[in-house]
């Protein structure tokens, strides 16, 4: 694997601890942290994965096509939510861990999708995602409590390995456009879902202060400005 995918890899496990022990030292803040990460896959979504699904996609499929993909995405998501985890919801805990390393396979392959695109947008995305795995092993050691050290490093272990797992399955080999262009959109219907549905209502859920809203527009905001400096 290229240097570059393993230094991506040591950050993603970095950005694992990292959410792990913010959640356990300051707990009461972790509305700030989920606010901010919703912003970033927002803005991943709208500013990002979908104009680049019209750009490379847009040769082969039309706008309404395209959007076809992201209300698939959307809906994938929504029913991996609901039904993905059926048979183990007996076992909360066990539920909450499966969902995070879930996150983990995808949002490797959504960077490694984003890297057919080009390195910059690669980048961009890897960042707003390494907010999102900060933010989620957060909610994960919060939710879950007074796991010992051993479990939480094999669990952060477990999730970069899932991570690994989604970058290499999109990363090494070649795309069409057409390929590109509908997978593209698909995860940006995927973030759009994650965000509205998932992100926003649990930093809101027990602080619904302004200025968790201003870490969530303050996210969508870096974004956004690091794709028009470093895309446009």
């Amino acid at each position: 694997m290229h240097y570059l995918q393993l230094s991506l890899l040591a950050c993603v496990f970095v950005a694992n601890g990292a959410g792990g022990l913010f959640a356990r030292r300051v707990a009461d803040r972790m509305h700030l942290a989920l606010g901010f990460s919703a912003g970033t896959v927002l803005a991943t979504a709208f500013f990002i994965l979908m104009p680049q699904a019209v750009l490379r996609g847009g040769s082969v499929y039309g706008a309404g096509e395209l959007l076809t993909f992201v209300g698939l995405g959307f809906v994938i998501a929504l029913l991996l939510d609901r039904f993905g985890f059926l048979w183990v919801a007996e076992s909360g805990s066990y539920r909450t861990i499966c969902e995070h390393h879930t996150h983990g396979v995808l949002n490797g392959a959504a960077i490694g999708i984003a890297h057919h695109v080009s390195p910059a947008i690669s980048g961009i995305v890897a960042a707003a995602l390494l907010t999102h795995e900060f933010s989620d092993s957060a909610a994960v050691v919060s939710e879950l409590g007074g796991n010992p050290p051993g479990h939480a490093l094999r669990t952060w272990s477990i999730s970069t390995l899932c991570f690994a797992a989604g970058l290499v399955a999109t990363s090494f080999y070649s795309v069409t456009a057409a390929v590109l262009g509908a997978a593209l959109a698909i995860f940006g219907g995927y973030f759009i879902y994650l965000s509205a549905s998932d992100l926003i209502p649990e930093s809101h859920h027990s602080h619904p202060q302004l200025l968790t809203a201003g870490m969530t527009f303050g996210g969508a905001g870096a974004l956004y400005l690091a794709s028009y400096v470093l895309v446009r």
